[in-house]
């Protein structure tokens, strides 16, 4: 194979310059750090800011009641508790939040209607109420008693018993949860 001298240059200069990058002062060899590695958000977004506390984490709309919920606000709707076997990090954690049939009460949605619960990073997932409380949905406030942040599916996100429907669903595991919109109603007629 033949190459012209222009090119074994150029090749030559990529190369030293390739390998001086990965020096440091002196020429010693620069060495990979985890620590020094930036985080990656896994919901595909900028980094965010926790909630202040009056700022709405959830809205629900297309009830009889629309709301614009703070973290504060879905947690004195009540209190409830679950340890479950978490299917994305496969272990078994602690929830606590308040239960989606609470709040789709208070917005006034009836337990016959289609809902889509939508995340900050733009996924949605439509089902009909009934079946979301059939399989005890929770909207977790809490990880191990303490706020869920971001980068673990917070501030908010659904979550189910283990044993039920939808435990095994993976889709229907809504993390940072954003919004409950009513898309149609079952009732008959309607």
């Amino acid at each position: 194979m033949r190459f012209r001298p222009n090119a074994a240059i150029l090749i030559g200069a990529i190369v030293a310059l390739g390998m001086s990058a990965c020096a440091g002062r002196d020429g010693e060899v620069a060495q990979y750090s985890p620590a020094a590695s930036p985080t990656v958000n896994p919901y595909g977004i900028a980094s965010i800011d926790p909630a202040a506390p009056n700022e709405p984490v959830l809205t629900v709309t297309g009830g009889g009641a629309p709301l614009a919920l703070t973290l504060g606000q879905l947690d004195a709707l009540g209190d409830t508790t679950v340890t479950v076997d978490e299917p994305f990090v496969k272990t078994r954690q602690k929830f606590s939040g308040v239960p989606l049939a609470a709040v789709l009460a208070k917005a006034g949605v009836p337990d016959t209607a289609t809902i889509d619960t939508g995340a900050l990073n733009d996924y949605h997932y439509a089902s009909a109420v009934r079946s979301l409380v059939a399989s005890q949905a929770l909207i977790a406030t809490k990880l191990n008693d303490a706020p869920i942040p971001y980068d673990q599916g917070g501030p908010i996100r659904i979550v189910f018993p283990d044993g039920t429907a939808l435990s095994s669903v993976l889709d229907a595991w809504n993390w940072s949860l954003a919004s409950i919109t009513t898309t149609g109603s079952s009732r008959p007629g309607a």
